[in-house]
């Protein structure tokens, strides 16, 4: 892990309870910027408080903090120990989120451009600061010289450590400044000027902002957020600016009934705005669901993992970098994600789990399969239980041939799966087809561009593949999956095979058959994802 990051020093126990201890009062709102492997954000979590010699035990939570790692190993090291990432990159870091307390132990080849960023986003809290102790003493760069300028301005606290690191996890002989900075400032008399975090404007348009339909979607979600954020921000600290004129004829919400309690109007305006953020950013995150380059390729089971990690990343700032970032992520290389697919409709196929954990000896056919006497593939009909909800898959309440929204996504999952093997954009989806059928009191050879279709109001459905060629794939790729079949099946002439190989594509699908699809591509490569920078 050191040798590929030579800036990364974890920070000695000794040093984080010296941080520690400087926190002031109970900070809600914690960022740790360079976060490494966690080691601050844990020891801080893990420590005992005192004050004035009485026992309080641990004040603070690693839920408590937000993190921004660089290094993805280091990342998935955080995230796999519960702490929040928010972001990769603190010094573009552009949220608008306030913060009570940025603590850190930057890397030490440009820890003063961290510390004048963690000054330049902080409006009103606490800043503690690990430098290397060069970085002052030897201001030969305009970057320190200005940061030697804030800290003077800030009046900032700095004690300086000579082997600090020396016993550290990483050692270095070092000398080390501890720097501590409490930034103090009240809405009431501050005009909030370079604070509201404003990015470019939205661009003037007349069709609505939720037809994501361009190769522009992601940039224009962005800009739209942007605006939102601006917008929310500079209404909220205009009406606390106002607060003694406004309040008695307004509320934000409810805020008048808690200032009662307090008449901190800045950590109410903070917590508003920070509230806000919150909301707005969980609204633009799930709205990525909607992007065309997401719902088009992923089935129930997928939107269900992205909602899951959804729900894990809001905290992630809403920028286009992190939102590739995280659609890519999650799907990992699409390659995955359709195998997984595959697998998912073809177990669907093949196993009555809503019965019994047994096959559907009907659907299948067996094959010595590569290594294992267990093997089977998918036929060209297949026969399976569809449920719905009350009224059945397909039955109304009045007993009618109705499709119902379940079965429905049921049969676009199936349908999505097959097109992966299409090197079509569009077909005729078997809801449509069946909808269209029903209409006309028609139940059975139902067709629609992947399957011919038979419905029974007691709730099974048989589906005929009408390409042959698209069932092959579909089962070489959920049997090579499955391990049944060699991951280079197809990919050297029929004569090249071993005895063991040849008997495997014998009772898979044939001589003829394997020599006509030599090296042949699975999925066209229109069908793999693509989010472009």
């Amino acid at each position: 892990m050191f040798k590929d990051n030579k800036t990364f020093y974890p920070t000695p126990k000794k040093m984080i309870e010296r941080m520690a201890k400087l926190i002031k009062g109970s900070p809600k709102k914690i960022l740790e910027p360079s976060a490494g492997k966690g080691d601050l954000v844990e020891g801080i979590a893990e420590m005992t408080f005192y004050h004035r010699g009485h026992y309080i035990g641990q004040k603070f939570k690693r839920a408590d903090f937000s993190t921004i790692e660089a290094n993805k190993d280091l990342r998935a090291t955080l995230r796999g120990k519960h702490i929040k990432v928010i972001d990769t990159d603190f010094l573009a870091y552009s949220a608008p989120d306030k913060y009570d307390l940025i603590i850190a132990n930057p890397p030490f080849d440009d820890g003063d451009k961290h510390l004048l960023k963690a000054i330049d986003i902080m409006y009103r809290g606490q800043i503690i600061f690990l430098l290397n102790a060069e970085t002052l003493r030897n201001p030969h760069t305009n970057t320190r010289k200005e940061l030697g300028r804030k800290l003077k301005e800030l009046k900032a606290d700095i004690k300086y450590y000579k082997g600090a690191f020396k016993n550290a996890e990483r050692p270095t002989g070092v000398e080390i400044a501890l720097i501590n900075i409490t930034i103090e400032r009240n809405i009431e008399d501050d005009l909030f000027d370079g604070a509201t975090d404003t990015t470019r404007k939205a661009r003037p348009r007349i069709e609505k902002k939720n037809e994501l339909i361009t190769g522009r979607a992601v940039e224009d979600l962005v800009v739209e957020y942007n605006d939102v954020i601006t917008v929310g921000t500079e209404t909220i600290i205009n009406y606390y600016r106002n607060y003694h004129k406004v309040s008695k004829y307004i509320g934000l919400n409810k805020e008048p009934d808690r200032l009662g309690s307090s008449s901190d109007m800045t950590e109410l305006m903070q917590d508003q705005l920070n509230d806000m953020i919150k909301a707005v950013r969980v609204d633009f995150w799930r709205r990525t669901l909607r992007l065309k380059e997401v719902t088009s390729r992923l089935t129930s089971k997928k939107q269900n993992e992205f909602e899951d990690a959804l729900n894990k990343r809001t905290d992630m700032d809403f920028t286009e970098n992190n939102i590739r970032s995280f659609i890519l992520n999650l799907i990992g290389s699409h390659e995955k994600t359709i195998i997984d697919s595959v697998l998912e409709i073809f177990d669907r196929f093949t196993i009555e789990s809503c019965y019994r954990d047994t096959i559907h000896e009907k659907n299948i056919h067996y094959f010595n399969g590569w290594k294992t006497n267990d093997a089977f593939k998918v036929g060209k009909k297949v026969i399976i239980p569809i449920w719905g909800s009350c009224g059945g898959a397909f039955r109304d309440w009045s007993g009618g041939w109705s499709l119902d929204y379940r079965a429905a996504q049921e049969l676009r999952d199936i349908d999505l799966v097959a097109n992966y093997f299409d090197g079509m954009d569009g077909y005729l989806s078997m809801t449509k087809a069946i909808e269209a059928a029903f209409a006309n009191g028609q139940s059975r050879k139902i067709r629609s561009t992947y399957f011919t279709v038979n419905c029974y109001q007691k709730g099974t459905i048989h589906l005929t593949f009408n390409d042959m060629d698209i069932l092959r794939r579909f089962n070489v790729t959920a049997c090579k999956g499955k391990g049944w079949l060699p991951e280079d099946y197809a990919a050297k002439p029929y004569r090249e095979l071993t005895h063991e190989e040849k008997k495997t594509v014998d009772t898979f699908e044939g001589k003829k058959s394997y020599s006509e699809n030599i090296n042949r591509v699975l999925i066209p490569q229109s069908k793999r994802l693509q989010i472009t920078a």
